[in-house]
């Protein structure tokens, strides 16, 4: 008889928004940030505290990583799921959210090592892990049918 044991993973729950403005010629363009600890680049995301829920906590995040208060569409939801260092994964949550102008992104240091403003085009060389391609395209595609 052949045993098979299956470890149960500890999922952490993380929410975020792919935020995006449009240029004046009509491009879009999202807003990325690097992180300090691993170098890669993704979009303002982090963790639920206590009982948040996934709205509350891009909300938070968002406002703590890149001091933004842009307008969310909630229903735009993307969903990705990885694994990290042994025994962890991770699933995080991504809203849409509109930049409002006048605003100023202000990076978090602890957190955030760089940010740009990057079009769909220009991601492929920054969002390279994660899925985080595929959440920008759906994205991207949401506000082409939305307009």
């Amino acid at each position: 008889m052949k045993w098979v044991i299956k470890m149960r993973l500890k999922l952490e729950h993380s929410a975020g928004a792919v935020i995006y403005r449009r240029r004046e010629d009509g491009q879009l363009e999202f807003l990325i940030v690097q992180s300090v600890i691993n170098d890669n680049w993704g979009f303002p995301k982090g963790h639920l505290e206590n009982y948040e829920d996934a709205e509350t906590a891009a909300k938070r995040e968002v406002f703590e990583e890149v001091g933004l208060k842009p307008e969310f569409d909630f229903n735009f939801v993307q969903k990705t799921r990885y694994a990290l260092a042994a025994g962890k994964e991770k699933m995080v949550t991504y809203f849409l959210a509109k930049y409002v102008a006048g605003q100023e992104v202000v990076t978090q240091k602890e957190e955030i090592k760089g940010d740009k403003w990057i079009t769909r085009a220009e991601a492929e060389k920054y969002l390279t892990v994660y899925d985080k391609m595929r959440v920008l395209e759906a994205a991207q595609d949401y506000i082409e049918k939305s307009n």
